[in-house]
C-alpha cells in the first residue's frame, strides 16, 4: 500500500518550494511515497491537478530511499523538468513516454539536471540526466534533510521485493566500449560522472 510519511513529504515539500521560487508557474505539489514497482512510462497523462488542490502525479519509490537523498533529489528534480512541460504544453518524451527529448533536456537543465559526461542521444531518445554540482551546492541543505528524513522513514515503508529492486535501476546506465563485440558495464550515473572510464583492452573509453 502506498504511504506518506509527513517528516520526509515535509522535507520534500521544502525542496519543491525552493524550486517555485526559481519557476513560479509550479503548482503546489502531492507526494506519494510507495512499494509498487515504479512506472518507466514519462509521459504526461500521469499528472492530475484540480481547482486549487496540489498537483498529483509524484511518486517516490521506497526502494530509492535506500540509495540515498541524491538518488531522491535527482528523483524530485526529474519529475520537476516534466511538470516543467507539462505546464507548457510541451512534448519532451518519444516512443510512447518510454524515452527523452530534447525538450526534456532544457528543462532538465533548468532544474538543475546535466547529461552524462560522454553520454549520446540513441536512436530512440536521451538516457536520465544526473545531478549537477550546482545542484548540490543550491539543495546542499535540503539533501542534509533528506538524510535525516530518509533514515527516520525507511524502518516503516515497505521496500519492493528484491526481484522488483534489481530490475528498477533508475540511477543506472549500460556503457559500452568499441570492442567488437563492445564490452558492456551497468554503473551508477553519479559515479560514471565523475570522470572517464576507458577499456583496457581496446584503450577507448566506455560511453553511455
Amino acid at each position: 500500500m502506498p504511504t506518506s510519511p509527513g517528516v520526509l513529504t515535509n522535507a520534500l515539500a521544502h525542496t519543491w518550494a525552493k524550486l517555485q521560487a526559481d519557476h513560479p508557474i509550479l503548482p503546489d505539489i502531492l507526494v506519494t511515497i510507495s512499494a509498487s514497482q515504479p512506472s518507466s512510462d514519462h509521459g504526461p497523462d500521469r499528472w492530475r491537478k484540480e481547482g486549487d488542490e496540489p498537483l498529483t502525479g509524484i511518486v517516490v519509490d521506497a526502494g530509492l530511499l535506500t540509495d540515498g537523498s541524491e538518488a531522491v533529489l535527482t528523483h524530485v528534480l526529474h519529475e520537476c523538468a516534466h511538470v516543467l512541460n507539462w505546464l507548457r504544453n510541451t512534448k519532451d518524451t518519444t516512443m510512447r513516454g518510454l524515452y527523452h527529448n530534447q525538450r526534456y533536456l532544457a528543462a532538465a537543465e533548468e532544474v538543475g539536471l546535466v547529461m552524462p559526461e560522454g553520454a549520446e542521444r540513441t536512436s530512440k531518445g536521451y538516457a536520465d540526466p544526473i545531478l549537477s554540482d550546482g545542484a548540490r551546492e543550491r539543495f546542499a541543505e535540503d539533501l542534509k534533510a533528506l538524510d535525516s528524513a530518509i533514515a527516520q522513514t525507511l524502518p516503516y515503508v515497505t521496500l519492493p521485493t528484491p526481484t522488483n529492486r534489481s530490475s528498477r535501476t533508475p540511477d543506472r546506465l549500460t556503457v559500452e566500449c568499441k570492442c567488437t563485440p563492445p564490452r558492456k558495464l551497468r554503473i551508477s550515473q553519479t559515479v560514471f560522472a565523475q570522470g572517464p572510464i576507458r577499456c583496457e583492452v581496446c584503450k577507448s573509453l566506455f560511453t553511455a
